[in-house]
């Protein structure tokens, strides 16, 4: 089955690698990638081999990218394929994010036409390793409470937070940090919509504004969780500022079966990330 009938499936990330550009150097950090991203490889006769690093990467990874191969040449022939199947898979697939593995600073027109006409943000980055970066994120220190001055002719004492019933069960709320109790997302279409041509214009929903919450992540999250599990999947959600980072903070924090399962669960929250 080649890369074009492919079954069409909900992925994270998107890669086209333009292997007759970057070679093997361009797949350096591939076993970085989730095996939820789709990798497709776009690859001439004239470069078709791979050094053994980059294939042990891959197989401790279990990854197998799929493959393009370039029938007839000509100038430009890979990227205008390549770009072609960018198109084509747009229209087709969801994904987090769509990323071109190339040095060529020419496939810039066409991630500028996809960001102005197909609302999608398209990353041009020199190798898997750029593009995916450092897997593990550094810890989150906890913020230290500011120590304010002893006052001995007054003592106050330390308020507790008020229980609060969530579904027929209390929970204990979290202090708050600041202004940070909860967050505000939108909602936003996953779907590109196509205007035919002479057809009228489409409107598109406007954003709804939805406060995120304890209640929300424990109404999300399938099969039901625990209260402290969703205060975890909180407090990542709020210290994150893309899905990338959301995704690997969960994976922090549960195992992979279970950070991927949050990760879906909460993709309706997703919307003011930054790319």
């Amino acid at each position: 089955m080649n890369a074009a009938q492919t079954a069409f499936i909900n992925i994270m990330r998107l890669f086209l690698i333009d292997y007759e550009n970057v070679n093997s150097a361009g797949l350096h950090g591939i076993g970085q990638a989730s095996k939820e991203d789709r990798i497709i490889l776009f690859y001439s006769h004239a470069a078709n081999t791979l050094s053994f690093e980059i294939m042990d990467e891959m197989m401790d990874a279990e990854i197998l990218p799929e493959r393009v191969c370039l029938e007839k040449t000509g100038k430009n022939a890979l990227d205008f394929q390549l770009v072609t199947f960018l198109g084509y898979l747009i229209a087709k697939e969801k994904a987090d994010e769509y990323y071109i593995i190339s040095r060529d600073s020419g496939f810039q027109s066409a991630i500028t036409f996809c960001q102005a006409y197909l609302g999608v943000k398209v990353q041009l980055k020199p190798s898997m390793k750029a593009a995916l970066g450092s897997k593990k994120q550094p810890a989150i220190q906890p913020e230290m409470p500011k120590q304010e001055p002893k006052t001995p002719a007054k003592k106050t004492a330390k308020l507790q937070p008020v229980p609060k019933k969530v579904k027929g069960i209390r929970v204990q709320e979290q202090p708050k940090k600041g202004k940070r109790a909860a967050v505000s997302l939108r909602k936003k279409a996953t779907v590109i919509q196509v205007q035919p041509a002479g057809g009228s214009p489409v409107v598109l929903p406007k954003s709804e504004h939805i406060p995120v919450d304890l209640e929300m992540v424990l109404s999300l999250v399938h099969p039901a969780i625990s209260s402290d599990t969703a205060a975890e999947i909180l407090h990542c959600l709020q210290d994150s500022h893309s899905k990338t980072e959301f995704h690997n903070a969960l994976q922090q924090h549960f195992d992979n079966d279970n950070a991927k399962q949050y990760y879906h669960s909460m993709k309706p929250c997703f919307v003011t990330f930054a790319e």
